[in-house]
């Protein structure tokens, strides 16, 4: 069986777990992670996107420092991929339509969380660096973006 590259098994474990671990960098200048549900948009395959309440300390973070990390696993982690990158938050109509439609029913507890559709944005993190650790094979690659 031929092994994927960085980038396929990152859009598998996405497309698979639909959640990963987002990492900003707080105000207090120290790292803050939360779990995300995340999805990919057709046609868009160096991007993250997830939703956020438009008051949320992540989103605070953002602003004051773009850089973020995600972490994604399989369920047996045999498969972890690392990604650095840029975040930035977005308010299009037209992409929050296309992000909560490819996120579908993962947003049970968000809706909960965060009733009111017009406080929504997106956050869109563009892809500097991947790597895939396979650990039963000690396997690491590091990849790129292409940009």
């Amino acid at each position: 069986m031929k092994q994927k590259e960085p980038v396929d098994e990152l859009r598998a474990l996405i497309d698979t777990a639909r959640i990963g671990m987002l990492s900003t960098v707080g105000n207090d200048g120290f790292p803050h992670l939360r779990w995300m549900t995340v999805a990919t948009l057709q046609g868009q395959k160096d991007f993250i996107y997830c939703v956020s309440g438009i008051g949320s300390t992540k989103v605070a973070d953002i602003e004051g420092s773009d850089k973020v990390a995600w972490s994604f696993q399989s369920v047996t982690l045999d498969r972890i991929v690392k990604v650095a990158g840029r975040a930035r938050v977005i308010t299009i109509p037209e992409l929050k339509a296309q992000v909560l439609e490819a996120l579908g029913r993962n947003l049970d507890l968000f809706w909960r969380i965060n009733p009111d559709p017009g406080r929504l944005v997106v956050i869109e993190t563009a892809i500097e660096r991947l790597s895939l650790y396979r650990p039963a094979e000690g396997a690491v690659t590091d990849v790129e973006a292409a940009r």
